[in-house]
């Protein structure tokens, strides 16, 4: 549609809701006027919606890579208020029985979701369910033992970033959070020259293409600024956007181990990094088994320490 852009995200809070509004589309509409496999591009609906004077408002409903949208004619509240009301009509109707089967093509993921009976359903599943004998915990080097034994942040006195930088975060996971955060902040350090705060974090994310934003109530957020900027700044390798993709996958896992915040796969090193995650969770509960968990992630991304 020429002039349009999205004018509405309908508020989908869980996976089953979205197969709930695909169904009910069906039963008010039929098949969509678009449809494939590719969960960025599921289907899409051209809706033309009339007043009862004969005003036409007309937008499209689809599927794409941030879920359920609607795009219609930017800055016109006529239109939008059509929208509003059709998302109502539709979470009004009863949902017809289908089933689709859909693919992460970046990442091999699939999707599984429908309505039977007027009860939806909505799986996700990987196709990587086993590791490579490569990828089992590597045992620590005593280098690499007295590197993290060496690491003394204790005077530094951080007034704005003690929620992060002093947090130890015993009672909440079994990963050695400060092993992997002091590890990061030392080899950080020595590129600027002087212990670094968060304010270093993000002017470096920045400067590196990250978007990264944070604060004392989304700490699981600095932690994983803090690991992409970490990856991207002092492991071997072109600043390529491969590269970019890699950290970030990296980050999100490291974030995952420690807070337990899991929002899929970015690609298929990331979903090889979750694998190896779910397989050795229960394993990990010391500082030994963290840096051991730590350093098979870095031999999954082919990441190497560049500072030692």
């Amino acid at each position: 549609m020429d002039n349009s852009s999205n004018i509405l995200s309908p508020e989908i809070r869980y996976a089953e809701e979205l197969a709930l509004f695909r169904g009910s589309l069906l039963t008010l509409f039929g098949e969509p006027d678009y449809k494939s496999s590719n969960v960025e591009n599921a289907f899409e609906y051209y809706i033309t919606a009339k007043d009862e004077v004969g005003n036409s408002y007309e937008f499209t409903v689809y599927q794409g890579s941030s879920g359920l949208g609607i795009e219609g004619k930017e800055n016109d509240d006529s239109v939008l208020q059509a929208a509003l009301y059709f998302v109502r009509y539709v979470k009004d109707a009863v949902p017809a029985d289908f089933n689709e089967n859909l693919i992460y093509e970046d990442t091999g993921n699939t999707i599984e979701y429908g309505c039977k009976n007027g009860v939806c359903y909505y799986t996700e599943s990987s196709p990587i369910t086993t590791l490579n004998n490569k990828n089992q915990l590597p045992e620590i080097t005593i280098l690499q033992w007295d590197e993290i034994n060496k690491i003394d942040f204790t005077e530094i006195v951080d007034p704005d970033d003690l929620w992060f930088w002093k947090e130890d975060l015993s009672d909440f996971s079994t990963i050695d959070f400060p092993v992997i955060r002091d590890l990061m902040r030392k080899d950080l350090s020595l590129i600027v020259g002087k212990p670094i705060g968060l304010d270093d974090v993000r002017l470096i994310g920045y400067e590196g293409g990250f978007v990264q934003e944070f604060n004392s109530g989304t700490p699981e957020m600095a932690l994983n600024a803090l690991a992409e900027v970490w990856a991207w700044k002092t492991t071997a390798g072109n600043g390529s956007q491969k590269k970019r993709l890699d950290c970030s996958s990296f980050a999100w896992t490291i974030s995952r181990a420690v807070y337990g915040f899991y929002g899929g796969n970015l690609n298929k090193n990331h979903a090889l990094a979750n694998a190896l995650y779910e397989e050795y969770v229960y394993q990990i509960s010391s500082q030994e088994d963290t840096l051991r968990f730590f350093y098979a992630l870095l031999d999954l991304f082919k990441f190497k320490r560049i500072i030692f």
